[in-house]
């Protein structure tokens, strides 16, 4: 049996189980910087005391707590997954990101098992640490194509006549490069930006403002299933600017549409993409390259397009499925229990 910890107001109060796996909500603070910690605390605490096998940590800050059951349950085995370098966030202020750092510390010295999700993390944790972990990619559902209905009538949108970006709206993510380039891109597509506020409502207010002046960049807030579906499968071009990613989920997702895909030239999209076999890659943070190949890609065939896109839907259900990533992590477990 599998338990997920999840807090409480994230997930329906009714729900205990979801596919064979038991939930279990745990209240905590509604605070930026104590909501996480809180609830990573109460939740070991509950782990310790119960007769699991295996504890599985994902992310590096709440790796900081990992003492615990090292000391309360030292038979108890310990997995860690990183899914990116989170004390790099730029929503965190310097205590934080010391905090998160000396997280990533615990995450390498206290576990019995280090997973990583990209091959970027996996050198990272080799050259830093000399560790040597397991690579589990993240995986994705191949999307479902949705006809432009709910967005037509919610935020005016057609097929193929906008670009979009899904993610947190934080800096590390870097919308504010997206919104400055698009402005200056002579298109009558728009721009959607699907999601909301991490934490960085200051930042987010300021997104607003770059943006007011041009009627052609929409921000649609949060927005999950049928909404996400349809936005995905109408769109001209997905983008991502981001300048610091694990492996990204969205990225996988624009792809598993056959959405075309254009991205920053960080490593972790570099992996995905395989340089520009499956989308297109521009210097990371450069805005005057971004503009090129938004440019570029806007004047285009759509039949080469069509293509790209179906070559990247091809490879995502392939490589990046959730079926193949769930085999390795209980097989990891299995032999965790047998050693």
């Amino acid at each position: 049996l599998i338990t997920i910890y999840a807090r409480k107001g994230y997930v329906d109060s009714d729900m205990d189980f979801h596919k064979g796996i038991k939930i279990k909500p745990l209240k905590t603070f509604k605070n930026k910087h104590l909501e996480a910690s809180f609830h990573t605390f109460w939740a070991l605490l509950h782990a310790i005391f119960s007769d699991a096998d295996i504890i599985h940590f994902h992310a590096q800050g709440p790796c900081l707590f990992a003492w615990m059951p090292r000391l309360l349950a030292p038979k108890k085995k310990l997995v860690f997954t990183c899914h990116g370098l989170d004390w790099q966030r730029n929503k965190w202020n310097k205590f934080a990101q010391k905090m998160i750092f000396a997280g990533e510390i615990s995450s390498a010295k206290f576990f019995d098992m280090q997973i990583m999700v990209s091959k970027d993390l996996d050198n990272y944790y080799k050259n830093t640490y000399g560790i040597n972990s397991i690579k589990i990619q993240n995986g994705t559902e191949i999307g479902e194509f949705k006809q432009a209905n709910i967005i037509k009538e919610k935020f005016n949108l057609s097929q193929k006549n906008y670009i979009l970006f899904v993610g947190r709206l934080v800096p590390e993510k870097a919308p504010h490069l997206l919104i400055d380039t698009f402005k200056k891109v002579k298109t009558s597509k728009k721009l959607v930006l699907t999601g909301a506020s991490s934490s960085t409502d200051e930042y987010f207010e300021y997104l607003q403002k770059i943006a007011q002046n041009d009627s052609r960049i929409i921000f649609t807030g949060y927005q999950y299933g049928e909404i996400l579906q349809e936005l995905y499968s109408n769109a001209y071009l997905y983008v991502t600017p981001s300048e610091l990613e694990g492996l990204p989920l969205t990225l996988l997702e624009a792809m598993s549409y056959g959405l075309p895909v254009l991205a920053s030239d960080i490593s972790p999209h570099k992996e995905v993409i395989e340089n520009e076999k499956y989308g297109y890659l521009f210097k990371k943070s450069e805005m005057k390259h971004l503009a090129e190949k938004l440019e570029l890609l806007l004047n285009t065939s759509d039949k080469e397009l069509r293509q790209k896109g179906m070559l990247a839907k091809n490879f995502t259900e392939k490589n990046f499925n959730w079926d193949l990533c769930v085999k390795k992590t209980l097989n990891l477990y299995r032999v965790l229990m047998n050693s």
